[in-house]
């Protein structure tokens, strides 16, 4: 019955389309009227916006990078710092899950992706050495997986040279910030010191913080100071990628506010370095002023090669000047003795021993690794004491702790990755496709080197400094192919990769 109506409709409408039936009464003035007001378009259907699009995950991502530390000031927090303490490493895992299932049709993943799934394949296997802390063991693959992260995402979220400026600049102020209070904690310690340092720390030695305390200038007791966390001497890290960020950063500054910001930054990031003490990272510092230096020229802009030589040499010595008069004759005989007998004498009466065990009596007898699990934080919290064929192994440099994960795999594996981020950064640092491209890379780059020769101090890469390496090499990445693709469009050269 239903069909013979719709075929009975369908005759009726052919028939007054064809004037055969006159048209019902107010048809034809209906149809003059939409005649005069011609053709109404379809409506056009608004584009969903992406839950990626809609929020500001990125910058939530970096506050939780530098921030987090700041929950441990408030009075009793200590017994929750465990949760705390994992929050910048879960945010990373997050964005993980947010943005690995997204599509790219524009690039493929950085070749710092590959190396890094071999790493993690290495990390998993070694899982199946007979000396492996297993429950610890799982907890450090699943550990560095949130360290290296953002190999995976990251580039699929900064994908513009304006996003990665304010990536940045927010990486600056955030350090900025964490240098401040480190300031304001010599002047002011009873203000600004946390409530209580790492509870950790205390439980593996009572003297720890004494251990990390020194008389400054005028009788003055000095902590280290820690900056934004709980442990002293760790704004050191935020001290040295301030400076070398300002500095740079004065490269792509348009107002005279914003460079003295940057210069005033890297200065007061110098000022709490040498007041903790930390000389591994003042000649990282010094090395970073050089390459940013020596990109500029390499770039034929000797200008702006020359400013930041004679700027990053006059910051470093007025820096000192300053932390001198505040710390006293103990900063002022830490940084001139390693001035008088040579950076690389100074490395080797100091960590350089840890690196000659490594190459040496550790590789001999761990050339395919000691088993995952049985050094560092994830032995602390999930290793078994009682385990006597898998006891704890101290690890000093991350060289070591490369080693006893995987051997001389990990090594290559984590090398490579390492070296394809650098070669990433040096082909945009050193193209003249697009100036403002590579100032970015030249920013970046040099952090980059920072935080690879922090390990050769420490195990960098089993902390959120290392993350940071991971995070700024994508993002690098992926606003760098960006650009390439944007030019190759605009000559219709660009074809997707498959």
């Amino acid at each position: 019955m239903t069909d013979d109506l719709l075929a009975r409709l369908d005759e009726s409408l052919g028939a007054v389309r064809d004037g055969l039936v006159p048209a019902p009464a107010g048809a034809r003035h209906r149809g003059a009227a939409a005649a005069a007001l011609g053709t109404i378009p379809a409506p056009v259907p608004v584009a969903r916006v992406s839950i990626r699009d809609r929020w500001p995950w990125v910058e939530w991502f970096i506050c939780a990078q530098f921030l987090w530390g700041a929950l441990l000031f408030i009075p009793g927090a200590q017994p929750y710092r465990p949760i705390i303490r994992a929050l910048p490493y879960a945010s990373s895992l997050g964005m993980l899950v947010l943005y690995f299932p997204q599509r790219s049709t524009w690039t493929k993943a950085p070749g710092s992706a590959s190396f890094m799934l071999a790493a993690l394949g290495v990390l998993v296997a070694n899982l199946l050495h007979p000396t492996t802390q297993f429950a610890a063991g799982v907890a450090q693959c699943v550990f560095q997986l949130m360290i290296a992260a953002p190999v995976f995402w990251a580039w699929k979220a900064v994908r513009d040279e304006t996003r990665l400026l304010k990536v940045i600049r927010l990486v600056f102020v955030l350090n900025v910030l964490s240098a401040s209070v480190g300031a304001l904690q010599v002047y002011l310690p009873d203000v600004f010191l946390p409530p209580q340092f790492s509870a950790l720390g205390m439980q593996l030695s009572e003297t720890w913080a004494d251990e990390l305390s020194y008389e400054g200038a005028g009788g003055r007791t000095i902590v280290r100071p820690p900056g934004l966390t709980d442990q002293p001497g760790a704004a050191s890290v935020a001290g040295a990628i301030t400076a070398v960020l300002g500095l740079g950063l004065t490269l792509v500054s348009r107002g005279t506010a914003h460079r003295v910001f940057g210069l005033g930054g890297a200065g007061l990031g110098l000022f709490v370095l040498y007041l903790t003490q930390v000389r591994s990272l003042l000649l990282m510092c010094v090395a970073a002023f050089a390459l940013m230096a020596a990109l500029m020229f390499r770039r034929g802009r000797f200008a702006a090669g020359a400013w930041l030589a004679t700027g990053g040499a006059a910051l470093v010595m007025l820096a000192f000047v300053w932390a001198v008069s505040v710390g006293g004759e103990r900063v002022e005989r830490r940084f001139t003795d390693m001035a008088q007998q040579g950076a690389v004498t100074t490395y080797r009466e100091n960590r350089g021993h840890f690196l000659s065990y490594t190459a040496g009596e550790l590789l001999d007898q761990y050339p395919l690794g000691a088993g995952v699990g049985r050094w560092g934080m994830m032995y602390i919290y999930f290793g078994d004491t009682t385990d006597l064929a898998a006891p704890p192994i101290y690890v000093e440099i991350q060289p070591t702790g490369w080693l006893l994960d995987g051997g001389v795999p990990l090594w290559g594996c984590y090398g490579g990755a390492i070296f394809a981020a650098f070669a990433m950064a040096w082909r945009l640092a050193t193209r003249r496709f697009s100036a403002g491209m590579a100032d970015l890379a030249t920013i970046v780059l040099p952090v980059l080197l920072t935080i690879t020769g922090m390990a050769l101090a420490g195990p960098i890469f089993n902390t959120q400094v290392g993350l940071l390496f991971w995070f700024l090499a994508a993002s690098l990445y992926g606003a760098g192919t960006d650009y390439v693709r944007t030019r190759l469009r605009r000559y219709d050269a660009y074809t997707p990769p498959a």
